[in-house]
């Protein structure tokens, strides 16, 4: 007989072997409290399951037949993924579902090691896990699919896509790496109670890694069934002795990753003298159980990595839970379910997907992959391969823009330059024995042209869409954060380019964190520009904190590039970020500039290096949670920065010194009067005149002169006085 089990909904994260251990082990704690918040009345609903679960459970251990029913469940694997090494293949994601239903039907052989204590107590769930057939459009399925996006590298609930009904499947994720907030995990689940308040997370996210790695899986499968770890739902592992409710597992502090070392496999910290009495409904003792003094550290829900076994007391727990009606756990064995979701048919010979993706050209260093190069580029763009859903007997690759290689058959990788510049349109037949599917891309990738269109003194106002034909932007994972251009605002007139930051998805599943946009300018040319260069541009943005607490930071930031090889490599420049890039501040709503005077102009200085005949810039634009939208127009290129400009403009009759402090050099800018002509002297703390000049320029112009760092050899502060038309103008300058 089984005591009562009180229940404490939690989402449970686990981890696996020592080879692979995760360094925090569990974010039960977290996940429970976070959602406790967010749905105070779940305490309440917690109490009345406890009772419902306590009442079956007495109903099924007081049975006098022996419950020997076999439940099988289907599941479905959603593959996330950004075409790395997470992106497991389907024979892997089989023989892992075959080796799951082998732990339920207590077949794995290491049971064999469980310590003599415990082998009464092994216990056989009797449930079979299986590929669904049929998906919940009713159509034929190998029960995987696969999703590309960022957040396999960053992944919590919201990385969740795709979630099929979880009364009728068991939906299980796999992703490369967890964010922050569960940062050392290798997988989490949901119990049912949770699982009523946020039905749409419900299931198992689990490291690829981990897909069929000491028992991850059905770990989890044993919180999604409602088991807590030995050491119970409040405690941390190895810290004191808690737990779990159920009689025949005793308890435990738990363990951190060990193995089967004899000192976890015959831990008796927690459990000596271990009993319990259990009354017959009549009120007298009915029995008295010795249980064993050590604990049951080869307990699949614990930390060992020398996890064996389920005890008959977790299988009853699991086996009442499937049969409750909380978060429809009951529908999932149905014979009604079973037929609609296909999960007992014989796997079905499908076409494949026609996939491929981008790989890192030769010879670049800068990006995961290359999508934009010149037309006559030493590097070559590289096409991969990535069809799926059979096995790939032959495949055809056509390709657009007068390619070297404009066929080909290659089943893994094409190599391509091409002649023609533009987009480039790709497609790709992939065969198998079952039939052929057909997938085209007419934006793979950009092949730039090598004419230039201008340098210094170009400006670009975006006054029509036919402004960009060759500003390439590319929104690599196909989701509303992205680049547009935009006809409701501008500096001077209003149209303009905006990064479409603000979120409208409600966030279910899904955020900008780990995305990435970019924008390519065409070329321009700098031929023997001796003189400072700035790229210039307007801004004006804003953020939301729309559910993140309360929180004010700015997670958005704007990065600008230089190429001088074609894009083959990739300099940053500079870029804005936080309120410089957010100057609007917070907007619960999305935002949109209402007059020309909330721009502010951008400076992002050019070294000589990058003052190429074909140089390239682009924008790339990292949104992230909370972020608003922003907008940029007039690009453009000056000798002086903004802020020097602005500086003058507000006051005429005064020069600038930038930059200040330095340690290579200043300039000095200034407006020249009647005459043109401009005198200047420096002197140290001491008043000695360290440099005098002088030089004659335009009149009433705008001038630039360079103070060497050769002239001021002494690191310190100094004075730097001009006259120009008799007026004397002073300002300090700091050189170290």
């Amino acid at each position: 007989m089984f005591n009562k089990f009180i229940l404490l909904v939690a989402v449970i994260a686990c981890i696996a072997t020592t080879t692979r251990a995760q360094d925090q082990p569990c974010s039960t704690d977290e996940h429970y409290r976070r959602l406790l918040q967010k749905y105070p009345q779940l305490e309440a609903y917690q109490k009345q399951f406890d009772e419902q679960i306590d009442m079956r459970i007495g109903e099924r251990t007081t049975a006098t037949t022996p419950d020997t029913t076999t439940y099988d469940i289907p599941i479905v694997i959603h593959v996330i993924h950004d075409y790395g090494t997470e992106n497991l293949n389907d024979s892997i994601l089989y023989d892992a579902v075959v080796y799951w239903t082998i732990v339920y039907m207590k077949e794995n052989g290491d049971t064999s090691g469980v310590i003599a204590p415990f082998v009464p107590y092994i216990g056989k769930p009797n449930m079979r896990l299986h590929l669904a057939t049929i998906d919940p459009n009713g159509k034929a399925t190998k029960g995987i699919v696969r999703f590309q996006s960022y957040l396999t590298a960053a992944a919590d609930d919201e990385a969740k896509f795709g979630q099929w009904p979880p009364n009728e499947y068991v939906n299980v994720w796999f992703i490369s790496e967890f964010g922050a907030a569960d940062a050392g995990a290798a997988a989490y689940a949901y119990f049912p109670s949770s699982a009523v308040f946020e039905p749409y997370y419900d299931g198992i996210i689990c490291l690829a890694t981990y897909a069929n790695y000491a028992k991850t899986v059905p770990h989890e499968m044993g919180h999604v069934l409602n088991l807590y770890h030995p050491w119970g739902g409040t405690n941390s592992p190895a810290v004191a002795c808690g737990d779990d409710h159920v009689d025949d597992t005793p308890p435990t502090k738990g363990h951190n990753p060990s193995g089967c070392t004899a000192a976890a496999l015959y831990d008796t910290a927690c459990a000596t003298g271990y009993m319990k009495t259990y009354m017959s409904s009549d009120g007298t003792i009915d029995s008295v159980v010795n249980y064993p003094d050590t604990v049951n550290s080869q307990n699949i829900m614990d930390y060992t990595y020398c996890q064996e076994m389920f005890t008959k007391g977790q299988v009853v727990r699991m086996r009442t839970a499937l049969r409750g009606t909380t978060a429809g756990r009951n529908n999932l064995f149905t014979t009604a379910n079973l037929n609609a979701t296909g999960a007992l048919a014989p796997m079905p010979d499908l076409p494949p997907v026609a996939d491929f993706i981008m790989n890192r050209a030769t010879g670049t260093t800068t990006d995961q992959r290359n999508y934009y190069l010149t037309f006559n580029n030493s590097s070559s763009f590289v096409f991969r391969n990535a069809s799926w859903n059979d096995t790939i007997s032959s495949v055809l690759w056509n390709f657009s823009n007068g390619a070297t290689t404009p066929t080909s058959t290659s089943i893994g990788t094409v190599t391509n330059q091409f002649a023609t510049p533009g987009w480039v349109t790709v497609s790709l037949i992939a065969n198998s024995n079952a039939g052929s599917d057909t997938i085209v891309n007419t934006h793979t990738v950009y092949v730039a042209d090598t004419t230039t269109i201008g340098g210094m003194g170009y400006t670009q106002t975006f006054a029509s869409a036919s402004d960009i034909s060759n500003w390439p932007m590319f929104n690599y994972y196909n989701n509303p954060f992205k680049w547009e251009f935009y006809t409701g605002a501008g500096v001077g007139d209003n149209t303009c380019l905006r990064y479409r930051s603000f979120d409208t998805s409600g966030r279910i599943t899904g955020n900008a964190t780990g995305d990435h946009d970019d924008i390519y300018t065409p070329a321009f040319n700098f031929p023997d520009l001796t003189d400072n260069l700035y790229l210039e541009f307007n801004s004006t943005g804003a953020y939301t904190n729309s559910g993140l607490s309360g929180a004010t930071v700015v997670y958005d930031s704007l990065e600008v590039d230089v190429s001088v090889t074609g894009g083959r490599l990739w300099t940053r420049l500079g870029g804005l970020g936080s309120t410089r890039l957010a100057d609007k501040g917070n907007y619960a709503i999305e935002y949109a500039p209402t007059s020309a005077t909330v721009w502010k102009t951008n400076s992002i200085a050019v070294p000589a290096a990058f003052r190429g005949p074909n140089t390239f810039f682009r924008f790339r634009y990292h949104p992230g949670n909370g972020g608003n939208n922003l907008y940029i127009d007039n690009i453009h290129f000056d000798a002086f920065p903004a802020e020097v400009k602005e500086a003058l403009a507000a006051s005429p009759n005064s020069f600038n010194i930038f930059p200040n402090p330095s340690a290579t050099g200043c300039n000095m800018v200034f407006k020249t009067g009647n005459s043109g002509v401009v005198n200047y002297s420096i002197k140290d703390l001491t008043g000695k005149v360290v440099y005098t000049g002088t030089n004659t320029f335009a009149p009433n112009s705008l001038q630039q002169e360079s103070l060497p760092r050769s002239i001021t050899p002494v690191s310190g502060m100094y004075f730097v006085t001009i006259t120009i038309d008799g007026v004397n103008m002073t300002q300090k300058m700091v050189v170290y």
